[in-house]
């Protein structure tokens, strides 16, 4: 399917990508289901979502399929082999570029069979060809993404093209996700005291992400003039004009 999608079929992927997953009840059932949609539109032999932060000797990766590996040992494995790791290093070392990337955009064959990553962390899981689709922010130290393995055979152009079109999607899913769950009943009896609707509490605790309108109404589904009315209710109720301000008054009240 990814071999021959064009820019129609990729936007149609992207809105069913976020139709899908947008809303769901926790960042657990978030992964497991954005890992399954991306195995159908990036077919390979495993996938993960990983997380990595070096300064820290951090890392967490949850593998798909669930196929018995230990996400915990994978997380220490890579951590291990961060500072040899092409697709680590060559994130890491250029903070500004976050564009998808294949490990052989970056090295060859020689090389990477040539690194301690190779022979101790991807050869052993049967990775011989690697796409990665940056979903958070990248600095010195720190990133997070979606990482599509394959055994056999490269990545195509147009799968590269496809995780170009999906990034700006997933990257907004990974913001939001678990932000939309259910709030508890503590925070429905602040909401109450202070007068703000349901749609409103949703709006603020978006908002507490950094999302701009436009991608707010995208996430909840509707329009930009909409999500502003929401939020001059939610303003005008937490008696402010700020967006900082409002965060900061939401979170001292433990309304987010």
């Amino acid at each position: 399917m990814a071999n021959t999608l064009g820019p129609s079929s990729a936007q149609t992927a992207c809105l069913e990508l976020s139709y899908q997953l947008a809303g769901l009840p926790s960042r657990q059932d978030y992964l497991y289901a954005a890992s399954a949609l991306l195995f159908g539109l990036l077919p390979g032999d495993c996938l993960a979502w990983t997380a990595i932060e070096t300064d820290a000797a951090r890392a967490e990766v949850v593998p798909y399929p669930g196929d018995g590996r230990d996400p915990e040992h994978l997380a220490s494995q890579l951590v291990a082999v961060a500072d040899d790791h092409p697709m680590v290093v060559s994130y890491l070392g250029d903070g500004t570029d976050m564009s998808p990337r294949r490990l052989s955009d970056i090295t060859t064959r020689t090389h990477l069979r040539n690194t301690r990553a190779y022979r101790e962390f991807l050869h052993p899981l049967g990775t011989e060809h690697e796409l990665s689709i940056v979903t958070g922010r990248v600095s010195a130290t720190s990133a997070r993404g979606w990482a599509m393995n394959r055994t056999t055979h490269d990545f195509t152009d147009a799968e590269l093209e496809l995780s170009r079109a999906l990034q700006p999607a997933l990257w907004l899913l990974d913001v939001t996700a678990g932000v939309s769950d259910r709030p508890s009943e503590a925070q429905r009896d602040v909401a109450g005291r202070y007068g703000l609707t349901v749609r409103e509490l949703e709006v603020l605790r978006y908002l507490s992400t950094g999302l701009t309108v436009e991608a707010m109404g995208r996430q909840m589904r509707i329009s930009g003039r909409t999500v502003r009315k929401h939020l001059d209710g939610t303003y005008r109720k937490l008696d402010c004009h700020d967006r900082l301000i409002a965060v900061t008054k939401a979170r001292t009240a433990g309304l987010i």
